[in-house]
């Protein structure tokens, strides 16, 4: 059964970053072969650098020099042909906490396996659930499982594309002895049906289970790779925990020793076999779709803030303003500041943390075969299913309040108009809520972006401030200006005698209503453009060294205890 793992060759690989303009080692000069089925333990001193290896070892980071070789295939230049095939479990879960485990894994087979039928999901599942002992909460949120049905969870969620090679960053972090024995059992069980398995860990209890163990030391130097048993002799210790203040006291003589020892497999460069499993785009849009749609089913909080949003809007406006409000030229005005600031606030509150709440994940499953397009189609098409809900809701209650109501028509009514321009407007701005959230690097950040977004609109879209010469010629890159515009052509509030921002803005005729939109229009698909472009350079980014400091002092602190 070896012939279901994979071997692996780390050739010279080094890793070095530059803190306060002085380079600092994080991997020194890694060389050593693995083989099929073996399972590894990676283990080390404080600051070793122990994730950077993952990281490099699965594809997400580029290594300073050297290179990873699996198959003899070099792992960068052949990433597409190993999606699927290497799994990667990173220390933190990254799970859809709003679904079910098993509609979870029913998400992933589909995104991962072609043409699969309902039959073969059950049968798949089910046997990945048992194997890990999870069937007893298949039916359970993820956000309300344990933490070691958590890990056991997203080693379940890699194990649905039967993948050779099993990468696994402390997959017994922070559980109880019982829970960390019946994990590395497990992997043991993987193992020993051929599956190539590497892992890090910072306790020992069960290391003994292990094929081999790599020790490595301060500067990311390797100081020993054999079995549990001999590395006693190795170091010449009674305890295994004694091995850290050894390699923290001098880990290059260690380092040496390891080279003068070490023997390299040679390993063949195998035949691709082309992966004929690969799911297309229109099949994983459908099942993206899905997924998302029962994400906001679940999350009822969220669920209601979406649909209940755009009502309450509706009525704060209709208390705020008199039936006659259209007849007064100011708050005939003031009545479609409002529908432009409803809109826009309504489009940027439903996706501008759509991205970098899923970033994780979406860069974990782009590892997996997941498309960038299918990705973000399946944003547009619910969101624009929402920003409809939104513009009839929102219009419609609005409209039904005003006695007189603005009916002169322009293209159909002026209540199909009203709905329309809404929609445009909430629907440009999600966009370009997608586009914000794709380039910040977590949630708290979009709580600054919003209001500024906010009031960036409002200063240069002539809805408060009069145009100068300079505001002027800024209002045309603002969505802002555009949907005071069209609200204020279709109220036609020319005749209700309010003051136009510039010359011809409310104009009232059909190509200047149908200019506006087709501009709405140009902005979304612009934005839409620039959202794929970032996530593309986002979640591509191979050489992120704030992450790989991050994670090394993270851990720091852990190994230090032991």
């Amino acid at each position: 059964m070896k012939e279901n793992g994979f071997n692996v060759k780390i050739d010279h690989v080094c890793e070095q970053v530059m803190i306060q303009n002085k380079p600092k080692k994080i991997l020194s000069e890694l060389t050593l072969s693995i083989e099929r089925g073996e399972f590894i333990a990676i283990v080390g001193c404080s600051g070793a650098g122990k994730t950077t290896l993952m990281n490099i070892l699965s594809g997400y980071n580029k290594p300073s020099k050297g290179s990873v070789y699996v198959e003899g295939l070099d792992l960068l230049k052949e990433e597409e042909y190993f999606k699927g095939k290497i799994a990667y479990v990173p220390q933190e879960e990254i799970l859809d906490q709003t679904l079910t485990l098993y509609k979870s894994l029913e998400y992933s087979l589909k995104l991962r396996i072609k043409n699969v039928s309902k039959k073969e999901i059950k049968k798949t599942i089910s046997y990945v659930l048992k194997t890990l002992d999870l069937s007893h909460v298949k039916n359970t949120m993820i956000k309300n499982l344990s933490g070691g049905e958590k890990k056991r969870a997203s080693i379940a969620t890699e194990m649905l594309s039967d993948p050779n090679l099993f990468l696994l960053d402390e997959p017994t972090s922070g559980l109880d002895a019982n829970i960390e024995k019946k994990i590395m059992l497990k992997l043991r069980e993987i193992a020993d049906t051929g599956k190539t398995i590497i892992m890090t860990a910072h306790t020992v209890s069960n290391l003994h289970l292990c094929d081999k163990i790599m020790f490595m030391g301060t500067e990311g130097r390797i100081c020993y790779f054999g079995s549990y048993k001999d590395i006693f002799k190795y170091f010449n210790v009674k305890e295994f925990v004694d091995i850290y203040d050894i390699l923290k006291a001098d880990s290059k003589t260690w380092y040496q020793k390891y080279k003068v020892n070490q023997k390299i497999m040679e390993i063949t460069k195998e035949e691709k076999i082309e992966d004929k499993k690969r799911v297309g785009f229109f099949s994983q849009t459908a099942t993206l779709v899905k997924r998302y749609v029962s994400s906001l089913i679940n999350n009822k909080f969220m669920l209601i803030l979406l649909f209940g949003q755009a009502i309450l809007m509706a009525i704060c406006i209709c208390i705020a303003t008199e039936k006659e409000s259209m007849l007064n030229p100011v708050t005939a005005a003031m009545m479609c500041v409002a529908f432009t600031l409803a809109s826009m606030w309504l489009g940027l509150f439903n996706t501008i943390q759509e991205i970098v709440k899923e970033r994780d994940m979406l860069k974990k499953e782009y590892m997996s075969g997941l498309n960038f397009a299918s990705y973000i189609v399946s944003k547009i098409i619910v969101v624009a299913f929402l920003c409809l809900y939104q513009a009839i809701a929102c219009v419609s209650i609005v409209y039904f309040h005003l006695k007189p109501r603005p009916d002169d028509v322009l293209l159909t009514n002026t209540l199909v108009g009203l709905i329309t321009n809404f929609f445009l407007i909430t629907f440009s701005t999600s966009i370009i809520g997608l586009f914000i959230s794709s380039l910040v690097k977590d949630t708290k950040t979009t709580l600054i972006l919003s209001p500024l977004y906010m009031m960036v609109q409002m200063l240069f879209s002539g809805m408060f401030v009069p145009f100068v010469n300079v505001t002027k010629k800024i209002s045309f890159f603002t969505s802002g200006r555009w949907g005071y515009e069209s609200f204020g052509t279709i109220s036609n509030l020319t005749k209700y005698g309010v003051l136009e921002p510039s010359e011809s803005f409310f104009k009232f005729s059909e190509p200047h209503i149908l200019s506006v939109w087709i501009i709405l229009v140009i902005i979304s698909l612009l934005f839409l453009v620039l959202s794929i472009c970032a996530i593309r350079i986002t979640i591509l980014n191979k050489k992120n060294y704030a992450l790989v400091l991050l994670e090394d002092k993270t851990k720091s602190t852990k190994n230090e205890n032991i």
